[in-house]
């Protein structure tokens, strides 16, 4: 059995206070520093008693290795590099393979109510609860989502399994335009490689279809109303483009969920974030 551990990231607005703590587990992430943290009590971290008010920024995310072994994407270890900001920026794009952001799972935040008075045409109503999905030929990824976002939207989702299906969306844009949020899954679907190297510099990536949807739906939605999962693979390369895309690891431990609740939340799409959560 593989044993999960949880990193911290401080942010004080005194920078000297600012910084990591590693490898704790559950229990100890909860004892000593999410619990005070949420009460407003002070708590220790790095032998420092801080006070949550001065706190601006907490990030959390897991890993099933140490975090020594974690590398960040030009391969430095993410422990002894200095630059405090790349690791972060690393950790929120899911550029750190192997770790997975968790922060919400501890420090849950307070969701936007659907408004209630809505006009009798349905166009309002179907923006917030209607989202497409884009997916390549995973098929476990779909249906996991697909189970996660029925627990949330009652209005049938516009759906997108199969790559040859992406020619409905282009011609018939203007018959889902109730629709304001898209989530797009990238899976390692094809193997490219120089046509005069086949065997040592191949690379998996996605369907060039899905890749083109993805940037259909950044123009028509806009970056604010779509996020993209992917399947974290040896070798496989999504990809780094689509700048300010939010980019997010499809974990074994559904951490995935915590970033969809935030976007759709942030969305105005949700009602009862905890039934995603279940």
């Amino acid at each position: 059995m593989q044993i999960t551990l949880y990193h911290i990231y401080v942010e004080h607005v005194e920078k000297e206070k600012s910084g990591f703590r590693f490898n704790v587990s559950k229990e100890e992430l909860d004892r000593t520093f999410s619990t005070p943290f949420m009460e407003g009590k002070p708590f220790w971290f790095n032998g420092r008693l801080l006070n949550p008010i001065k706190v601006t920024k907490v990030v959390i995310f897991w890993s099933h290795e140490t975090a020594d072994k974690l590398k960040l994407p030009n391969q430095e270890s993410f422990v002894t590099s200095k630059d405090k900001k790349i690791q972060i920026e690393s950790i929120l794009k899911s550029k750190v393979k192997g770790a997975y952001l968790c922060t919400e799972e501890f420090l849950r935040t307070v969701e936007k109510p659907i408004e209630t008075e809505q006009p009798a045409n349905s166009t309002l109503r179907n923006s917030r609860s209607r989202v497409f999905v884009v997916s390549g030929t995973d098929n476990s990824m779909s249906q996991a989502l697909i189970a996660a976002l029925t627990k949330l939207l009652p209005v049938p989702l516009v759906l997108n399994e199969e790559p040859s299906q992406g020619k409905k969306i282009l011609e018939c844009y203007a018959e889902y335009a109730d629709v304001k949020f898209a989530v797009v899954l990238l899976s390692p679907d094809d193997c490219v490689y120089p046509k005069d190297d086949k065997t040592t510099k191949s690379k998996l990536k996605p369907r060039q279809d899905i890749i083109f949807l993805l940037g259909f739906l950044l123009g028509k939605l806009g970056r604010e109303r779509v996020i993209v999962l992917f399947r974290e693979t040896p070798n496989f390369e999504i990809p780094n483009d689509f700048e300010g895309t939010k980019f997010c690891a499809f974990d074994d431990r559904g951490s995935w969920k915590h970033a969809l609740l935030r976007e759709l939340t942030s969305n105005g799409l949700v009602v009862d974030g905890e039934k995603i959560l279940k």
